[in-house]
């Protein structure tokens, strides 16, 4: 948004004042001198006024040149102020047209333009009220120091100010927050139309999720290297011993069978978890808009999980009032948390007979707790419990067919839904996992 103009209004009034005013200490000593001689008899009372009038009309011609000149600077003026705000309205009309979060900043760093795209980026997250007008202008005076936090970006503006380069300077930068955020930035000098200086472009390119993926790319690489190696190295070597003896012990073959059957789907819950987590993390930063009836959610999956309960005989039920609870969200990923968090309550509860879900709200939030009477969890164990891969008791997860990664998986999703996670437990009493969410 680019700042208005003002121009001076010339009116006729101000340009003769400006004018006569100079003059009106001549004017009067000659009133005083003529006066004077009238006295003393060297002019008459007529001759006085006479040579008055004259003198005062001859001074006033000789300062036509003053009104002209007046006149010309005050035409000047306007086609200056003109061309600048025709020049100001043409480059924000190309720098709205940028796709990328485009800034204009002039030698003090102070923002001149911004388009859209860097409005809703930045300009947003700030406190707008405090900062931008009604008519969503820049106050006078608002620095890029106070939109974008970044050392990096304030050193490299600083000497390429000071340097004679003509081309783009290209850096890298990192914006902290819930989710630090990076970018790619074009530093490029523009013309001032007011003045022998430069004003300066940024235009930033944003590589969060670019970085994120690589990052995440290598990091499924070497998770799925590591944990995959047991199940496939058990797979490799059923499957050599039955090539070898299969024919000479037919009960023994069975065995090895269904051993081989259960770390192929050891290995296929595997993958599928990975894949889930690493889309988890990619989509992290991108805030869900749809509204998500949470009552539905649960309805859908209850009678899946109801059945899980019963094969494992728990009494799983129900604490929810007939109503419907609406938050922002991605309704696929509340659906993995929600199945996630029930499973585990109900695959773990061995010393327990039931498993309560409860919903419920307030006037901000909306709370899912999951609560359980089985042998609970020591507080040692907590702070690490969505850590990807790390279990309580290993063998009794992979027993149950846990890959370490489900409650890693919900972190990520609560993290995005800007949720919260909290985890309570006593051993030998049971316990509660509950995600509050924000109400839509």
């Amino acid at each position: 948004m680019d700042k208005k103009i003002e121009t001076t209004d010339y009116k006729i009034g101000s340009v003769l004042s400006e004018i006569i005013r100079p003059k009106i200490p001549i004017i009067f000593l000659l009133v005083v001198l003529c006066f004077a001689f009238f006295l003393l008899g060297f002019l008459t009372f007529f001759t006085a006024i006479f040579f008055i009038v004259i003198f005062t009309v001859v001074l006033l011609a000789m300062s036509s040149d003053d009104r002209k000149a007046l006149e010309f600077y005050k035409n000047q003026e306007e086609l200056k102020f003109k061309d600048i705000s025709e020049g100001l309205n043409k480059l924000k009309t190309i720098i709205e047209a940028i796709k990328e979060p485009t800034i204009l900043i002039n030698e003090n760093d102070v923002i001149l333009i911004f388009n859209q795209s860097a409005d809703k980026t930045f300009f947003s997250s700030i406190a707008r009220d405090s900062l931008l007008s009604s008519e969503n202008e820049i106050p006078t005076g608002l620095r890029i120091q106070t939109i974008i936090r970044s050392t990096l970006l304030l050193e490299t503006l600083n000497l390429y100010k000071n340097s004679q380069k003509n081309s783009i300077e290209k850096i890298e930068i990192i914006l902290p927050g819930e989710i630090d955020r990076s970018y790619e930035v074009d530093i490029s000098r523009v013309p001032n139309f007011s003045k022998d200086e430069f004003n300066y472009l940024l235009m930033f390119r944003e590589t969060t999720e670019v970085k994120k993926i690589l990052t995440l790319r290598s990091e499924f690489i070497a998770n799925a290297s590591h944990e995959l190696k047991t199940p496939i190295s058990v797979i490799k070597g059923i499957a050599e011993t039955l090539e070898k003896y299969g024919d000479e012990d037919k009960e023994t073959s069975k065995d090895f069978l269904k051993k081989l059957i259960d770390q192929s789907n050891r290995a296929q819950l595997l993958i599928e978890d990975l894949l889930s987590l690493n889309q988890a993390e990619m989509r992290q930063h991108i805030l869900p808009e749809n509204k998500v009836n949470l009552t539905a959610v649960l309805d859908n999956i209850f009678d899946g999980l109801n059945e899980l309960a019963k094969k494992n005989k728990i009494n799983l039920t129900r604490d929810i009032r007939k109503k419907d609870f609406y938050i922002l969200g991605d309704e696929d990923d509340i659906r993995r948390a929600f199945i996630n968090l029930i499973e585990n309550a109900i695959k773990y509860n061995t010393s327990g007979k039931k498993v309560i879900i409860h919903l419920s709200d307030n006037s901000d939030t909306v709370l899912f707790k999951v609560t359980d009477d089985g042998p609970g969890i020591s507080n040692i164990h907590i702070p690490r419990l969505t850590e990807r891969f790390y279990r309580v008791d290993l063998d009794s997860s992979i027993k149950k067919g846990g890959t370490g990664l489900g409650l890693s998986i919900v972190k990520n999703i609560i993290t995005r839904h800007k949720a919260q996670l909290d985890i309570e437990s006593e051993v030998g009493k049971g316990s509660s996992f509950s995600i509050i969410f924000n109400k839509a």
